[in-house]
């Protein structure tokens, strides 16, 4: 049996800040060196329950949150490889995602935009009747190769829209949102033994949970919250296909078109991220003054 298992942070045990990569300081670092830890020590109890349900194949963790280097790389689980590397860099948002896998699992997901969830952001709508957040995308995105998703982890509210789209589900909620900038979280031995205890029973019962999947044709979109319609959809057959799109425009460039790959994008001003092109925008101006 073959487990991916795509991560992201906003939902682990004791994160209620949004992660700041722009601040140098030392205090700033301490915060995000402990978060890091945390994940990484949750993602480790899901393999480790995984393992005890018997998965016996390839395990591959997508550390996908922020500059996909986000897991403590050294002491992830040696059953288990990883995808890192900046997500501008990447080929996909779930790289080697196929039918190869049997089940996944979704560790440390937040809550979609708009909702009461703890660092809730990012809300795709499908065909104007599904809105989720990066967690159900994930699902469906292996829904699309009728891959289960079995496990949810991360605050109450993200754990109960995922359960919306697939019921049978197993969550492991390790923190109650009060607000998006405050909750009642467990302390970390606590979360890692829900997360295990919940990794387990997914794998025990796979045959009872279904793919998340959506009839085609699509019409996706990224908007702010449930309820709402993109203005400026991207349509199309495939649901893969039209992912990628959405992806390409919000990078703002496109990689796979390239041939070889820069190795310095945004240097040249072409292959440029929009957080890029501003800092650059905003480096001129001063530069003029």
């Amino acid at each position: 049996m073959n487990l991916y298992i795509h991560t992201d942070i906003e939902g682990v045990a004791g994160m209620v800040h949004f992660e700041n990569r722009d601040d140098e300081g030392r205090r700033n670092w301490s915060i995000r060196r402990r978060m890091f830890r945390l994940l990484t020590d949750e993602v480790n109890a899901s393999i480790e329950g995984a393992l005890e349900a018997g998965v016996d194949g390839r395990i591959l963790v997508n550390d996908a949150h922020g500059s996909g280097y986000s897991i403590i790389f050294e002491d992830l689980n040696p059953a288990a490889r990883i995808i890192h590397g900046p997500l501008t860099r990447q080929p996909f948002w779930t790289p080697k995602l196929d039918d190869s896998f049997d089940a996944l699992f979704c560790v440390a997901q937040h809550a979609m935009a708009g909702t009461n969830g703890v660092l809730a952001h990012s809300c795709w709508c499908v065909n104007e009747e599904y809105w989720f957040g990066e967690g159900g995308m994930a699902m469906a995105l292996a829904g699309y190769y009728h891959v289960p998703a079995v496990l949810i982890t991360g605050d109450d509210t993200v754990c109960a829209q995922c359960r919306d789209l697939v019921p049978e589900m197993e969550v492991a909620v390790v923190k109650e949102a009060l607000s998006p900038y405050a909750a009642v979280s467990m302390t970390p031995p606590e979360a890692q033994e829900t997360i295990r205890i919940a990794a387990r029973r997914a794998i025990e019962r796979i045959e009872e949970i279904p793919p998340f999947t959506i009839e085609g044709p699509y019409s996706i979109g990224l908007v702010g919250g449930p309820g709402q319609v993109p203005s400026n959809p991207v349509e199309g057959d495939d649901f893969r296909d039209v992912v990628y799109e959405i992806l390409v425009r919000g990078y703002d460039y496109d990689l796979q078109q390239q041939d070889p790959w820069p190795m310095h994008p945004g240097r040249d001003g072409v292959f440029m991220t929009k957080g890029q092109r501003r800092r650059l925008e905003r480096q001129s101006g001063e530069n003029e003054q």
